[in-house]
């Protein structure tokens, strides 16, 4: 017998002195009163009924029972007889996504490991070490705590955890017995010592494992979304797909999948003006909605008006108009001024005096204060280097190209340099930057190079329009820690509600759990982005290593206990009833 609130020495001591107690109370007799009566007969009859001596000894074994038993109640011994020694436990939860599979009765996976793991400290001593893991690494581990502080930590594990599942380094702490409660489907070697608790049951699911929307390459105007579908349930599934967005915008397909079964669907979705839309699977007995839903982004894919300011260039007139989606205007420098709104502009060899209000792509220009530094003229310059992937300069094949005048500019914080020339000196040929929008600089006109002679010429003119009428950046993320390159930004989830945020040297990083489009701001900066499920394997919820053998398994070596409650709630009772019954004998002995 162990005791929790005092020493093993101090305990006994307090059981002595309260067995001492109730036996002097009892002895303890408050003296008889005298009464003068006329006979003694009738009360010497009446009390030789009343002295039974077994009765009194059965008061006094009643109230020792009971005291002690109090006694030990506030003690909390750990009795091994009752399955509760003080053990060393290190406990390893899996909380990998498909842990968030629901069962047969409405529960999921990861309920009924929280309840074994709750019911093993139970079953344990008060006085037991324990240490809580898992799979994910982000419980701080803090070693060994005490078994109450362990229990209440059970609430606080994160599920899903969106990361590569491994087993802990501190799962092989030396001395501790290892349970992990886990569903099989993650690939944890847990060693061979360990103990482990399968809560893995066959679930149905189907889900969304790809959701692509992009333009047809012939026109940009029109739109096509790919949708692939994954049966990763045991059986058949008739499943309904649903593509919608905005108010009004839906498409419904119904599909008969077999068990394990993949199916690629393309639909056209032109009619859909543009912003946040969204696939979604639905299957009357799906266990796992996190990968029943994804989404994308549709920029406006409306032609875009595009004006050019020329004093005359017929080569680059015939390359925009041939761009697709672009429907162009072409007005003289001297008609900028009323040349109305739109969503891109090309300034040959011109430049306003104030940054216009959309995307400008400029050719030569003159030296303006809103385009950054000064540049210097080269003759016979060639290219060095370029970005591949940056989206304006990516697809051309700079290094073809030849020129026979050109200026170039040094480095500056206020642009990007995205291709590099060299010659007399080195600087930026083509930069990039934003003032009241976006701005792509060229130092060199086209009579001035052979980039108009070049087949990848309309390419870049249309990798630049895309990229200055781009509304919002749009970036492609997988669930779990999402890291942004935004400064003070704020993330806000699809419903508008604000998430955290934790800063880092990059910018800020928070947490996606489940498929939506987060919106990171920072003063007048957006940025969108979309988290799916990161791959369609997370789907294969029922690729389990165990069988039902290893079930079984589990079961029988899960030790028994005769008490499932705490040891001092039992003491509790049983000293309740020990007075009930001496209540009941006192009064039948005192009414006899």
């Amino acid at each position: 017998m162990r005791f929790l609130a005092l020493s093993p020495a101090a305990a006994y001591a307090l059981l002595a002195g309260v067995a001492l107690v109730i036996l002097v109370l009892h002895l303890l007799k408050p003296p008889p009163p005298r009464v003068l009566v006329p006979s003694l007969l009738l009360w010497a009859r009446l009390g030789r009924g009343r002295k039974r001596p077994a009765t009194r000894r059965l008061l006094l074994l009643l109230a020792l029972g009971a005291g002690l038993s109090l006694a030990l109640a506030l003690t909390e011994p750990d009795v091994a007889a009752l399955g509760a020694g003080a053990r060393r436990l290190t406990l390893i939860l899996d909380n990998s996504p498909s842990m968030a599979a629901r069962t047969h009765d409405g529960r999921s996976r990861w309920q009924h490991a929280i309840e074994r793991a709750r019911s093993l400290l139970q079953r344990s001593g008060a006085a037991s070490e324990v240490m809580l893991l898992d799979t994910a690494g982000q419980l701080r581990v803090s070693g060994f705590v005490a078994r109450d502080a362990a229990a209440a930590a059970l609430a606080r594990v994160p599920l899903p955890a969106w990361s590569v599942a491994r087993l802990p380094p501190a799962a092989l702490a030396a001395g501790a017995e290892v349970h992990l409660f886990t569903d099989g489907v993650a690939p944890i070697e847990a060693p061979e010592s360990a103990i482990v608790h399968s809560v893995f049951e066959p679930a149905d699911n189907v889900a969304v494992t790809a959701f692509e929307a992009r333009p047809l390459a012939q026109d940009p105007t029109r739109y096509e979304a790919l949708v692939q579908l994954l049966n990763a349930s045991p059986g058949d599934q008739r499943v309904r797909l649903l593509i919608s967005g905005g108010d009004r915008f839906s498409i419904a397909q119904d599909l008969d999948l077999r068990a394990g079964e993949s199916v690629n669907a393309t639909f056209d979705i032109s009619d859909f003006a543009g912003g946040v839309l969204g696939a979604a699977a639905v299957c009357r007995s799906d266990a796992f909605p996190l990968d029943d839903v994804a989404y994308a982004v549709i920029p406006p894919h409306r032609p875009k008006r595009v004006l050019l300011v020329t004093s005359g260039n017929q080569r680059l007139e015939d390359a925009l108009r041939n761009v697709p989606g672009v429907r162009l205007s072409v007005v003289a420098p001297d008609g900028y001024a009323r040349a109305g709104r739109h969503d891109a502009i090309v300034f040959d060899r011109f430049a306003p005096p104030d940054a216009p209000a959309a995307g400008a792509l400029l050719l030569r220009p003159p030296a303006r204060r809103w385009l950054g530094g000064q540049s210097t003229a080269l003759a016979g310059a060639r290219i060095t280097s370029w970005n591949e992937n940056h989206a304006v300069t990516s697809g051309t094949a700079w290094r073809n190209l030849r020129l026979t005048r050109a200026a170039v500019e040094a480095a500056s914080e206020t642009s990007e340099a995205l291709v590099l020339a060299s010659g007399p000196v080195s600087g930026a040929l083509v930069t990039a930057g934003e003032s009241r929008a976006r701005w792509i600089k060229v130092g060199f006109a086209l009579h001035d190079s052979n980039f108009a002679l070049q087949s990848d010429f309309p390419v870049f003119l249309g990798n630049a329009v895309s990229w200055l009428t781009e509304p919002i950046p749009v970036l492609a993320r997988g669930l779990g820690s999402v890291e942004v390159a935004l400064h003070g930004a704020q993330v806000r989830d699809g419903s508008g509600k604000p998430v955290a945020v934790s800063v880092t040297s990059q910018g800020i990083v928070f947490e996606a759990p489940r498929a939506d489009v987060y919106t990171a701001s920072a003063s007048a900066e957006q940025i969108l982005i979309v988290a799916n499920v990161p791959a369609p394997s997370y789907a294969l919820i029922n690729g389990t290593r165990f069988s039902a053998a290893d079930a079984t398994a589990v079961e029988r070596n899960a030790p028994a206990r005769f008490w499932n409650a705490e040891l001092w709630m039992l003491l509790l009772l049983l000293a309740g009833a020990l007075l009930l019954v001496e209540w009941a004998v006192f009064t039948r002995r005192s009414t006899a």
